[in-house]
């Protein structure tokens, strides 16, 4: 059993091996900081971090087919949003792991990736889901109802993060979804989820009603520009 094991933090590589060790006792591992110098070859398993240094520009599972490694991948990593799932799926991984995935869980689903399956957390899974069912005000701008929200004073049931304040002034100036994830860099579903969480959160019923509600809370007059980075 060979193992590729690709994470530039020490101290979680080691965990990572524990936990590989744990699955296959045998196993010869191959641990790298870096993506830096890989020969091409074929791995059983690859456990991949996807925040490596160096990948400006692309990504690491790209990286490494293009140095001829092949074999099949799981990403444990510690950024756990859906968006960062879904990009970790459409490059071609076969198992996405947060890296607060419990060891005997995380050993359990290496092995279910290395043996030809694949592997997402529940959670993870029901957010992709909620994307893939978004209603169609949320895909074209339209004014239809989003979700059951009640009717409430304006006031946020939890903060706004800078990412969704970012969208909500767009959204005010009346963008489509396809031009917030130009001006932002973000694709079309991804903008799509932060208006729904926008619209959650101000109790809105469709984008027209979150703008209104985001005016009446102050939420669109402190210096927030549609062209921020």
């Amino acid at each position: 059993m060979r193992i590729l094991v690709a994470d530039d933090h020490p101290l979680f590589r080691d965990a990572l091996e524990l936990s590989i060790r744990q699955a296959w006792a045998d196993a010869d591992v191959l641990s790298v900081g870096s993506l830096d110098g890989l020969t091409a070859g074929w791995f059983d398993l690859i456990v991949l971090d996807w925040r490596m240094p160096g990948v400006e520009g692309t990504d690491p599972l790209t990286l490494l087919r293009r140095a001829g490694v092949e074999g099949p991948v799981a990403v444990v990593t510690g950024a756990e949003d859906p968006e960062t799932a879904l990009e970790v799926l459409r490059c071609g991984a076969d198992g996405f792991l947060p890296k607060t995935t419990p060891r005997r869980v995380l050993a359990q689903a290496l092995r279910l990736v290395a043996e030809g399956g694949s592997f997402i957390p529940r959670s993870v899974a029901m957010d992709l889901l909620h994307i893939s069912e978004l209603p169609a005000d949320l895909d074209d701008g339209g004014d239809d109802a989003a979700d059951g929200a009640a009717d409430g004073d304006g006031a946020l049931s939890a903060p706004l993060t800078e990412r969704e304040q970012q969208v909500l002034c767009m959204l005010a100036t009346g963008a489509t979804n396809k031009e917030i994830g130009r001006r932002l860099s973000l694709q079309e579903v991804t903008v799509k989820l932060h208006t729904r969480r926008i619209l959650r959160k101000l109790g809105a019923r469709n984008r027209t009603d979150a703008v209104r509600r985001a005016q009446e809370a102050g939420l669109l007059s402190h210096g927030l520009s549609p062209a921020s980075p």
